[in-house]
């Protein structure tokens, strides 16, 4: 099952076991330059997608994470596609 929305993703990983929703991820759209990657936030609820970029110039990743429960929301860029999304503050950690 490929989502084509974070909101469904998210729905579907949640009936997944924790262990099994942690590893989850699911390409949502693609274009030439970029690839958005959907996947859970490490902590607490709610989703991050990765923009990952494509290009064979080198260039950051864009990085953005919601959380459901008071509804934040957060973005950055990362300089590579390694990231730790946490919730409910919306934190995003670039490794």
């Amino acid at each position: 099952m490929k989502p084509t929305c974070p909101l469904l993703a998210l729905a579907f990983a949640s009936v997944l076991s924790g262990a099994q929703a942690a590893d989850y991820a699911a390409t949502i759209r693609s274009s030439q330059s970029t690839r958005a990657v959907v996947r859970l936030a490490t902590q607490g609820l709610g989703y991050s997608v990765l923009h990952q970029n494509l290009s064979p110039l080198p260039a950051p990743n864009r990085v953005h994470v919601t959380c459901t429960i008071d509804e934040s929301f957060a973005a950055t860029f990362c300089p590579t596609q390694v990231y730790e999304a946490h919730c409910p503050n919306a934190r995003i950690i670039c490794r």
